[in-house]
């Protein structure tokens, strides 16, 4: 049975991160470890489609290269189409990142025993997103349970 977790692409850096941030051992280390890998390759996907997506709208000097804005990286946009622009950036911000695991599905389920009981403090923010990752890990561990019934 296929094993997936279902973030929001916009979400994929903040859980990647926050994971980052645990004090875990063994087995949910390492569970940690490949769950960050398959986040970041969805991070490094979801930034190639915001590129794309952003292209045409991007403003353009008379070489035809992009015209940088005021912070590194950061580009500037053609007035006219900055509505459609960012309409068109929500949606691949909030489109499903599914991501696969079932061949780590031992050392994903040693990470949900263990941040289920974690037992450090976690802020606004971090709470939030470990809110939102034990979502996801419950999904996946509780039907497992419902499908050995």
């Amino acid at each position: 049975m296929t094993k997936t977790l279902t973030f929001k692409n916009e979400e994929l850096a903040a859980i990647g991160n926050f994971l980052g941030t645990l004090s875990l051992k063994n087995k949910a280390s390492r569970g940690r470890t490949k769950l960050i890998k398959l986040i970041s390759a969805k991070n490094d996907e979801y930034i190639e489609d915001r590129k794309e997506t952003l292209e045409p709208f991007i403003k353009k000097d008379e070489a035809g290269n992009s015209v940088e804005g005021d912070t590194p990286g950061s580009v500037v946009l053609i007035e006219e189409k900055q509505d459609e622009a960012n309409t068109a950036i929500k949606e691949i911000d909030e489109e499903s990142a599914v991501i696969d695991f079932t061949e780590y599905s031992e050392k994903m389920k040693a990470l949900y025993e263990s941040i289920s009981d974690y037992s450090g403090e976690l802020s606004d923010t971090d709470a939030t997103i470990y809110d939102l990752l034990m979502d996801q890990l419950e999904t996946a561990f509780e039907n497992e349970k419902d499908g050995e019934k």
